[in-house]
């Protein structure tokens, strides 16, 4: 990252995620992402459409009132091709699910999409499952054919175990996303234990 970049040696894990509010949607001037689609979802206000309906909710990492990233989060349902819980004498195949609806960071900001998926998993786990049946969180991972190369986000995804709905996913995919899910479980059993 060049040394005048906006973000340069900004740490984000010192920077709390916080909850969009009319105030912080005004955020965003100068905000480059390497999807321009994510930065005119903000700029033209999709956003805050969608949260004022309802169907979304948006959370944030700002520094020094400018946009680093941002997260949205959406109800979802986890429908997988296989039975993923029969050890639990569990045999369903559609199961409740958060969803990461769009995740966008400053190009600049180095850390700050990771981050912000790190938050959200947490985030789920830790305060949505304790009070609603939830065990998933799903992400439709982006991918690109007609770009070179091709812009593939999955990788990013399983970095944080997030594995292929269809067991059978090839490439390229028929849509331009590959939908993967990650099992809350662990992380949630692990916050229960430590109450």
């Amino acid at each position: 990252m060049p040394p005048n970049s906006k973000f340069a040696d900004v740490d984000f894990s010192a920077i709390p995620v916080e909850r969009v509010t009319p105030v912080l949607a005004e955020l965003g001037q100068g905000f480059r992402c390497a999807r321009g689609e994510f930065v005119t979802y903000w700029r033209k206000g999709r956003i805050q459409r969608e949260i004022n309906a309802r169907i979304s909710q948006c959370w944030i990492l700002q520094c020094e009132d400018s946009l680093a990233g941002y997260i949205t989060l959406i109800a979802d349902k986890l429908e997988i091709d296989r039975p993923i819980l029969i050890d639990e004498d569990v045999r369903y195949q559609t199961f409740p699910a958060i969803k990461i609806g769009l995740l966008a960071a400053d190009k600049r900001a180095k850390g700050a999409g990771r981050l912000l998926v790190e938050w959200a998993i947490e985030y789920v786990a830790g305060e949505i499952a304790p009070t609603i049946g939830v065990r998933f969180l799903t992400v439709d991972a982006m991918y690109d054919a007609d770009l070179t190369p091709h812009y593939d986000a999955s990788g990013f995804y399983e970095k944080f175990g997030f594995k292929f709905v269809n067991s059978e996913e090839s490439l390229p995919p028929s849509t331009p996303y590959r939908t993967m899910y990650l099992d809350l479980k662990p992380l949630i059993d692990l916050l229960d234990s430590s109450d």
